[in-house]
């Protein structure tokens, strides 16, 4: 690009100065010059050096969001259970599109946080600093001099800016993580739920394998026979629970080889999104998690409003040809699609988070560890005792993360 020029350890302005941007100033809203005297500076993106004494994520921070995410995967697995099948509300397009568009609630609780710590700031002001911010962490990604120029649209004689391309990024992983959900929503409906649960969690080896290409990742032997383990266990888990028990006229099963394409393609685009966020959403250079937070959580909370406002004409389209018939819940299934929701808001926030804290792999384990202890609390909840194999395979998950966890704190600094 003929506007990005490096000299030394600074990044110039992605813009020219001489041409204009498309992304919304503040200015803009009040109907003033976007180009006047309240306009970014035009050093405004410049960096100062990050060195290696850069704070870094501590083990426990990271732990803590694991948990947090493990614990969000659990809770939305059983209340979503419960309502399908206790509750008789069964519509999992529905409730996908419920899900995927409360992933705005963490970012609106974040900003409605941040705005209330900085009350006595002026409205204009703060928002102004909080754009700034955002273009600011959006310029530190490669991503954005790489693919930026022919991801963002552009009208002639304009040029695309940091927050043109964090929208038009996230428009299309919104496209990958539907992608997604709609493949386990079709899967369903022809294979068996363990047949899907074992392959959806293989979605850690496609992470794995685009981690490769797309982010130039270098994976130890222990991380390669982490994610072979977490597949076999979960497989185990998935194919040797003998407790789970189903109706033999039901059709669920009854093609299960289309079934498990359609699950394979669910799982290879849900790894492919948490790799491509960590490619257009994480800041290539070292950031502390305090840092790194704002646009994680914008960049979560766009597929969120992406989903929202797109996703409800197939939520129609599947009503009006009976595939999927909504039926306003009732005041004891709300509470339980509510519960179902903000935990899964908050597990796919926070696999986020640790997808740009970490990467795509350890991040991924958060869906093989909810498996084994899914098993746990419905022994717990239900008095559902787990067999043999969800023990062995529990086992075989839990040595995989030991391995991954060694690699990715440990291995990594040795090679």
């Amino acid at each position: 690009m003929a506007g990005l020029q490096r000299s030394g350890n600074q990044t110039q302005p992605f813009l020219s100065p001489s041409r204009e941007s498309l992304d919304i100033e503040l200015s803009n809203l009040d109907g003033a010059d976007p180009r006047g005297d309240d306009r970014t500076p035009d050093n405004h993106y410049l960096h100062p050096n990050l060195g290696a004494g850069q704070a870094q994520t501590s083990p426990r921070l990271i732990a803590l969001a694991l948990l947090i995410t493990v614990l969000g995967f659990v809770i939305n697995t059983e209340s979503t259970e419960y309502f399908e099948s206790q509750l008789a509300w069964k519509k999992p397009f529905a409730s996908m599109y419920v899900t995927h568009s409360s992933l705005a609630l963490p970012w609106i609780c974040y900003i409605a946080f941040q705005r209330f710590r900085a009350r006595h700031t002026p409205y204009r002001v703060w928002v102004r600093e909080y754009n700034n911010q955002l273009r600011e962490a959006v310029s530190t990604i490669d991503a954005y001099t790489t693919d930026g120029p022919w991801m963002v649209y552009k009208l002639r004689g304009r040029v695309g800016g940091p927050l043109d391309f964090l929208l038009t990024s996230m428009a299309a992983l919104t496209v990958v993580l539907m992608m997604s959900g709609i493949s386990w929503f079709i899967a369903l409906a022809w294979t068996t739920p363990a047949g899907l649960t074992a392959i959806y969690n293989c979605s850690t080896f496609f992470a794995a394998a685009f981690s490769v290409p797309l982010l130039g990742e270098r994976l130890g032997w222990y991380s390669i026979i982490a994610v072979g383990l977490s597949v076999v266990g979960t497989c185990v888990i998935a194919y040797g629970d003998t407790t789970a028990k189903h109706d033999s006229e039901d059709k669920v099963g009854t093609s299960r080889l289309f079934g498990n394409v359609v699950a394979c393609v669910g799982a290879l685009t849900f790894g492919l999104y948490e790799v491509l966020f960590k490619k257009w959403a994480c800041s290539s250079r070292p950031t502390s998690p305090r840092q790194s937070l704002p646009l994680t959580l914008t960049a979560s909370a766009l597929t969120g409003f992406y989903t929202f406002a797109t996703a409800w004409v197939v939520l129609i389209l599947l009503h009006i040809f009976g595939v999927e018939k909504f039926v306003w819940p009732s005041a004891k299934v709300w509470v339980w699609i509510i519960v179902a929701v903000l935990s899964g808001s908050i597990s796919i926030t926070m696999l986020a988070v640790l997808v740009v804290w970490t990467d795509p792999v350890f991040a991924s384990f958060a869906n093989v560890l909810s498996v084994f202890f899914v098993a746990l609390s419905d022994w717990l909840l239900f008095g559902l005792t787990p067999s043999f194999a969800t023990y062995v395979g529990g086992g075989l998950v839990i040595v995989a993360f030991s391995l991954l966890t060694w690699d990715t704190f440990v291995g990594k600094k040795v090679r």
